[in-house]
């Protein structure tokens, strides 16, 4: 087996239902359904159970005539009451089966890791809970406050969190609540001097008489009452919002609320909700009640100017406490070398921002860009998918076709391949099981586990079993984050040492990264979610958008702190104030990528470009067959058997109300389907015994809009859980490992002043047609635009270069092959003599086919890149001598028939390292840096280093010879290519050095460059390599620097031993 490089955290968290799997075995005999249905309602823990999760539910067994006082149920054969007895018996299902917490149906506890696997409770009342009021309750509340805000002296008004600047307009996002849920809609609002100061003074929180005041002290003239009445329009309109919090991290947001109403002066409201939550306090306290005290607290809050819902108003989580809960660590290292291997079988996942980086490249390469801005629907490049032109109206609204910023999952031969092979053996032994193992996978894969494709941390979710022998079985059910707190960030309110954990895991993985800053992401989604979100303070920093955060305004970091730019192909964060990269964090699981703005969820989505957990992928064979066997790797079980039969065919099973025995005896042979099943729709996964008619309708209900239905086998049915109570029976459990990576990649950034990136801004940078820059593309196949460059543009160029200053190309597939050419000059001498003779070339080419087309184009300058608003000058003077260097050899070498290019790409970097100041040492630390860049892009391996090796002996005295003879002066013969050659290079040096000067003096200088000399170098390099190779530039570049760094590693080496 290969090297373990994950360790386990001391804790995990284990969850369970309420009651053991032994209770659900009582409901699969038809004939007891409703005595186990009685009994298990003269619980009252079942009765309050069912009334937090469903009031109505509760109501209608009273309205039925159940006789809730005696606990029956009586035998009625109408509708409703069959519905009812599905709902009760769905109910019973999610007591005994799910472990996913849910009220008091299932709850979580905490343990360690010790040297065996021991989960026992003997105490069988002791879980505790805790009892909230709904959040989107509170939330409701505070809306109806701000909308009376105008009744509070001393309310203070802030700028809306969302608000942003573009052109003439402001733009923000406005909340609307309604009953039944929260929405957003994008505003926008006309600048002028009286908005803009207003907006200015609101940033300092002031209230309504202050702000009044600020304003006509500025303008003297204005009236009183007409200021104040603007000033109430901008806070109607939302441009301006009170300041009344309800934050969802830190202390529970009922608490959080109380404190708001009381420094506001609600005294009256904050007494009422004290008054309640103490009732709730008390109802945990003495570990439950009946509905009738919920609908008591109900009445009373019905009182209040908020509708409020009764099924939507309690909030109520369970905390397990078990005498021995411990995970054995045999059992947890090998569940970590399992996600080391099972890494390596998950398909590859492609960058969610790919098509946002591509955009973002061709209108900011290089820049640091406001994050409003960049996301704007009509003016940015927006991450949803509505079309800019319906903007500002609708844009940024969630309409049902929300596409952007998904990943996409390329297959893994190699696990494909295998479970096919294993497939077929399975056929030939009629085995319903595969069964691999780790050693046999590990032979099959071309490459070790990489530590770096694995997150720093992450969370194993997995359901433990034994078998028939005693033995571990482990269920896989996945893995989740980054990071580890995903699934527990919001049940920390529960325990205090739960929560000292997650934020000490949290800080192990800070730790690794120690430049950057992460920052949880707090939000208050569309919807009814606030639950979900709610949850302490687990990180020093916090991004608030749309929300309210407890934490010191020092460690809230707003969207219009944050900047935007790529590097390195990924989309970066970098807040200004703090002069750091941000990695946003969402600690809570709340599923961000349904019907939510596209700043949550693009803040949400820069975590996935890094290293992700494994994400196993089955191939589409076997999701598409109509039974799949279980599958295994050692005791891991990483899928279920699974069935996957007509719905058609399930409901022929019955008539009249009950199961038709041959017809059930012909479809278990067809599929060989065992009785008890489960099927999962979402997260909501049922246990049924289809033998049951009961049961069955059930499943045919859940499936009521499916043609095929999936169903799996029922693990905890089949197999004993290690989790007893004091009288052994046993609990379908989840567990879930926080995992540590020491060896995963840190977060770094490369650009070298960020600051000075962002302050560069104001330089012009975008020059469209018309302007005293001609850009123009030029469409054809590779080698025709060389040849139109080499052969006739070049001397129009040479002919007509008293139309501009300076000029150079660039090539571009994107996705058509074509050079990008660019002229700077006086407006009227490029738009109004140069483009017409470049017209008369170029026109009749495109006619006769030559040519695809010819565009004009803005020439948008990469400033940051290059230096800094100071150097971009200087290194288009580098440009248009490069330009001139490359297509005159290239003309040479098409006259000559000699092989130039890669000559030229070795030499000109190695005088341009030169004229940089450059020794031996420092180059070979350059070009290994470059080198070892493109080497991880093509997936380096020993043999492609050995047949690079191969290669520059075929060059290598050629190589030699140039770098010795460059500087060599002989008169140059017609026939002699190389002094020819050599002579094009000098001329190209001496061209340079007053540019090069410049900018290493800029470097010295306090206006400085925006980057290092040696990231400044790179970019050149690039672009050098980018004129001369026709194709395949990216994998030219890597043989072209590994060449140089074999050269550079001889030469030092000749040196060290000289």
């Amino acid at each position: 087996m290969t090297k373990v490089y994950l360790t386990h955290d001391d804790f995990f968290v284990l969850r369970t239902p309420s009651l053991p799997v032994c209770e659900l075995e009582k409901l699969n005999n038809a004939h007891q359904t409703e005595d186990v249905l009685n009994s298990w309602l003269e619980n009252a823990t079942t009765l309050e159970a069912l009334y937090l999760a469903s009031p109505s539910l509760v109501e209608r067994l009273r309205q039925n005539d159940m006789l809730i006082s005696d606990s029956k149920i009586q035998s009625e054969t109408g509708k409703k009451n069959r519905k009812l007895k599905q709902s009760l018996i769905k109910y019973m299902i999610r007591m005994c089966f799910r472990a996913t917490p849910f009220g008091l149906f299932s709850g979580i506890g905490t343990g360690g890791i010790s040297s065996q696997t021991k989960i026992e409770s003997s105490t069988l009342h002791g879980d505790s809970r805790k009892t909230r009021l709904d959040s989107f309750y509170l939330f409701a509340l505070k809306e109806h406050i701000s909308k009376n805000h105008f009744q509070l002296s001393d309310t203070k008004y802030q700028p809306n969190q969302s608000l942003y600047n573009i052109g003439d307009q402001y733009r923000y996002i406005e909340a609307q609540q309604s009953k039944d849920a929260l929405t957003y809609q994008l505003s926008s609002v006309e600048i002028d001097e009286y908005v803009s100061y207003l907006v200015d003074l609101a940033k300092n929180r002031p209230n309504l008489e202050a702000l009044t005041n600020g304003f006509l002290e500025k303008y003297v003239d204005a009236d009183k009452a007409e200021v104040e009445s603007f000033v109430l329009g901008l806070i109607s309109e939302s441009l301006l919002t009170p300041d009344i919090p309800l934050p969802f991290t830190g202390i529970s947001p009922d608490l959080a609320l109380i404190e708001t109403l009381t420094k506001t002066g609600q005294l009256d409201l904050a007494d009422t909700l004290s008054t309640i939550l103490d009732r709730l306090k008390e109802i945990d306290a003495n570990k439950g009640t009946s509905p009738d005290i919920y609908k008591q607290i109900y009445q009373r809050l019905k009182k209040l100017p908020v509708d409020v819902e009764e099924s939507k108003l309690f909030q109520t989580d369970s905390f397990k406490h078990f005498d021995v809960c411990m995970l054995g660590d045999k059992t947890v290292n090998h569940i970590l070398s399992q996600a080391q291997l099972l890494k390596s079988l998950c398909p590859k996942v492609g960058n969610p921002f790919s098509e946002f980086i591509r955009k973002f490249n061709e209108r900011f390469e290089g820049q640091f860009v406001p994050l409003a801005m960049v996301l704007d629907e009509e003016n940015g490049i927006g991450f949803s998918s509505e079309s800019s032109y319906d903007a500002p109206l609708i844009s940024g609204l969630p309409l049902g076709r929300f596409s952007s910023g998904q990943s996409e999952f390329e297959s893994n031969e190699t696990w494909d391949k295998l479970l096919h092979r294993e497939l077929g053996l399975n056929a030939l032994r009629g085995s319903d099981v595969i069964q691999l193992s780790s050693e046999a996978i590990l032979h099959e894969i071309d490459e070790t586990p990489n530590p770096e494709d694995l997150p720093a941390s992450f969370m194993a979710s997995v359901s433990l079993y034994l078998n028939e022998s005693g033995e571990e079985l482990i269920k896989l059910n996945g893995f989740s984050g980054p990071s580890a707190a995903d699934l527990l960030g919001r049940f920390c309110h529960l325990d205090d040492e739960l929560k000292h954990n997650v934020r000490q895991h949290l800080k192990k993985e800070e730790a690794q990264s120690e430049d950057v800053i992460f920052a949880e992401i707090v939000h208050v989604p569309e919807g009814r979610d606030c639950n979900v979100i709610a949850r302490p303070h687990l990180r020093d920093y916090e991004i608030v958008f749309l929300a309210d955060s407890s934490l010191p305004d020092e460690n809230q970091i707003p969207l219009s702190d944050l900047y935007v730019w790529v590097e390195d192909s990924k989309v970066k964060l970098w807040s200004r104030r703090l002069k750091k990269q941000v990695i946003p964090r969402l600690s809570c699981a709340h599923n961000y990528s349904f019907g939510s703005l596209g700043e949550y969820k693009f803040l949400n989505m820069i975590p996935n470009q890094y290293a992700l957990p494994p994400i196993l992928k089955f191939p589409k064979y076997l999701d598409e067959a109509s039974f799949s066997p279980r599958i295994m790797i050692d005791n891991i079980i990483l899928a279920e058997k699974t069935w996957r039969i007509p719905r058609a065919e399930l409901q022929a099973l019955k008539k009249n109300s009950s199961i038709q025995k041959d017809a059930w005896k012909a479809l278990q042979e067809k599929y060989r389907l065992e009785n008890i099943i489960t099927i999962a729709h979402g997260d909501n996964v049922i246990q049924l015994d289809l033998r049951n008619p009961m049961m069955l309708d059930i499943l045919l209900n859940e499936s009521r809009n499916d043609e095929i239905v999936e169903l799996k086998e029922s693990l905890p049915f089949k197999f004993d859980s290690p989790v007893k109570d004091e009288f052994g029976q046993s609990y379908n459990n989840e567990a879930l490992i926080p995992i540590l990576n020491k060896a995963s990649s840190r977060f770094v950034h490369y650009q070298d002043d960020p600051d000075a990136a962002i302050a560069a801004e104001k330089l012009k940078r975008r020059f469209s047609p018309g302007s005293e820059w001609l850009s123009l593309k030029i469409y054809s196949g590779n080698s025709a635009v060389e040849d139109l460059l080499t052969e006739k543009l070049f001397s129009l160029i040479k002919k007509e270069s008293e139309l501009f200053e300076r000029w150079f190309f660039i090539r571009y597939a994107d996705p058509d092959w074509h050079i990008r050419i660019r002229f700077q000059g006086e407006p009227t001498a490029l738009w109004g003599s140069l483009l017409p003779k470049l017209n008369a070339l170029l026109d009749p080419m495109v006619e006769a086919g030559e040519l695809q087309k010819t565009e004009l184009s803005t020439y948008e300058r990469e400033v940051e890149r290059y230096g800094g608003p100071s150097a971009i000058s200087h290194i288009e003077k580098l440009f248009n001598a490069d330009s001139e260097l490359v297509t005159k050899t290239l003309k040479l070498e098409s006259e000559t028939e000699s092989d130039l290019r890669y000559r030229l790409s070795l030499l000109h970097t190695d005088q341009l390292l030169n004229l940089f100041g450059y020794s031996c040492e420092d180059k070979l630390k350059l070009l290994s840096e470059l080198r070892d860049g493109y080497g991880h892009e093509f997936k380096e391996t020993k043999y492609l280093r050995k047949k690079l090796g191969e290669k520059y002996s075929d060059v290598r005295d050629q190589v030699d010879k140039d770098m010795s003879l460059i500087d060599e002066l002989k008169p140059i013969r017609s026939d002699d290519i190389s002094q020819h050659f050599y002579s094009l290079i000098r001329q190209w040096r001496d061209e340079i050095l007053p540019s090069v000067e410049k900018v290493l003096e800029l470097g010295d200088s306090k206006e400085g460059l925006t980057c290092s000399i040696s990231t400044l170098l790179g970019s050149v390099i690039h672009m050098h390599n980018n004129r001369l190779f026709k194709a395949y530039g990216r994998e030219h570049e890597l043989v072209m620097h590994d060449f140089l760094r074999r050269n550079y590693f001889f030469r030092q080496s000749r040196k060290k031993h000289s």
